[in-house]
């Protein structure tokens, strides 16, 4: 089987002709976006680190609690803010003292891989089998919650593909229990209208992410390949604002974006409205396999250098009950398929089990004792050279692993390389 290395990968803006057919109806309107593109990739390639804003650390320190408090805490919903005491206070007991114990925040359920949108990053493009295999119902996420809630957590997520485009998208919402707990939907706003924003604040929806990639319109409808769907993110952030439901902007970072006037304005946007960005690096996982967008060590700083000057933004990785900064996957946080296998982040399609088969009490535990996903980490995906390694080379082979599958790739990877690279999984086994 071939393998594509780094050297091989293309561009991000290989596939430019295509992205402009996809959302150009005129000539002008393709000279105007090729334009766009060919600046957009001249500055990705010049790596200029331009700041058009001075930090503000102590500014930045004021507004970061007021975020918390913003987006972590609902008064309106019974014993919620309670609970949440309670496991902050017990997940910082854990981590001051080495227990090793951890208190479960939350859950994110694909709801459905099926999606309007043909997106040149998504990340489920490989793994899904929706015409194969069944999903979950309503009475699953019902279950599940329930499941979840014993074990501590308040917080779900539903996402996809594009949750909207599943009828039942509201009976997985309540099966998730709006009136007790942090519920959030992350679109790509192109189907959220004003029925479904009076929907989600009648059933207690506290959150909706939506994904908003460039502050420039043309280059964010171009790398979505979705005509008007920048204006439909902005109508929504609108719609949220009326029916109070609180907002956060997920944009996906790259070398084909970090660099460019575009996120700079992206960012400036968010400032101007103050809205929540939710940066997520890009990974090497489903269309953006075979592609260079993985940032390089330079570029990690370089981002940090650029977000500095604004309040409004963080890395996803930022907020935890025990250890402060780290992937907070499978101790904290648990990803699903839409057939309800249980994953550590949307973007490792490593599965630890099933929960239509048993509990997910169980499968945390073994996931917990058997992958290096029981203590805090940086980004496994995009921070851990040795776990990138080990794991982009396995999805050459295949779409998915299990913890068999990822536990003998870590050994031959340590063999291999005469070294070790997670001593927790020695100590563990001995």
């Amino acid at each position: 089987m071939v393998t594509t290395t780094l050297e091989e990968k293309v561009s991000v803006f290989s596939t430019k002709d295509d992205d402009i057919k996809s959302v150009c109806k005129t000539p002008e309107e393709k000279e105007i976006l090729g334009n766009l593109l060919d600046e957009a990739e001249e500055q990705s390639k010049r790596k200029e680190i331009i700041r058009t804003r001075e930090p503000k650390p102590f500014l930045k320190f004021l507004i970061l609690w007021k975020i918390r408090f913003h987006y972590g805490l609902h008064w309106n919903k019974p014993l919620y803010p309670f609970r949440l005491l309670r496991n902050v206070l017990l997940g910082k007991f854990y981590n001051m003292f080495g227990i090793k114990k951890h208190v479960l925040r939350g859950l994110e359920f694909a709801g459905t891989y099926k999606c309007n949108f043909t997106c040149n990053h998504c990340l489920c493009s490989r793994i899904d089998e929706t015409s194969t295999r069944r999903e979950m119902s309503p009475e699953d996420y019902e279950r599940v919650t329930k499941e979840a809630m014993a074990l501590g957590a308040t917080t779900f997520g539903l996402e996809g593909g594009e949750p909207f485009v599943t009828k039942e998208w509201d009976k997985i919402i309540l099966a998730c229990q709006p009136k007790y707990n942090h519920v959030i939907i992350s679109t790509n706003g192109y189907l959220f209208d004003e029925k479904k924003a009076k929907r989600c604040a009648e059933m207690g929806v506290d959150t909706i992410n939506f994904s908003l990639d460039n502050g420039i319109p043309e280059l964010h409808d171009a790398f979505r390949r979705k005509r008007g769907s920048f204006d439909l993110v902005v109508k929504g952030i609108k719609l949220c604002k009326k029916y109070k439901i609180k907002i956060i902007i997920n944009t996906v970072v790259h070398k084909g974006n970090i660099y460019t006037e575009g996120f700079r304005k992206l960012l400036e946007f968010a400032e101007q409205e103050k809205v929540l960005v939710n940066t997520l690096l890009a990974k090497g996982v489903g269309s953006f396999k075979d592609k260079d967008v993985m940032l390089s060590k330079e570029d990690l700083q370089a981002y940090e250098k650029i977000i500095e000057p604004y309040n409004y933004v963080q890395r996803h990785l930022n907020y935890n009950y025990g250890k402060q900064f780290g992937c907070p996957g499978t101790k904290e946080m648990i990803n699903f398929t839409p057939y309800g296998d249980v994953m550590n982040c949307a973007n490792m399609h490593i599965y630890f089990g099933n929960v239509c088969e048993e509990p997910l009490g169980v499968i945390r535990d073994r996931a917990l004792k058997n992958t290096p996903f029981g203590r805090y980490h940086s980004c496994f995906l995009a921070d851990d050279p040795d776990f990138m390694e080990i794991y982009y080379n396995k999805l050459n082979e295949k779409g998915h692993l299990s913890i068999d599958e990822l536990t003998t790739a870590i050994k031959d990877y340590e063999n291999e390389h005469d070294k070790i690279v997670y001593p927790e999984l020695h100590s563990m086994n001995n």
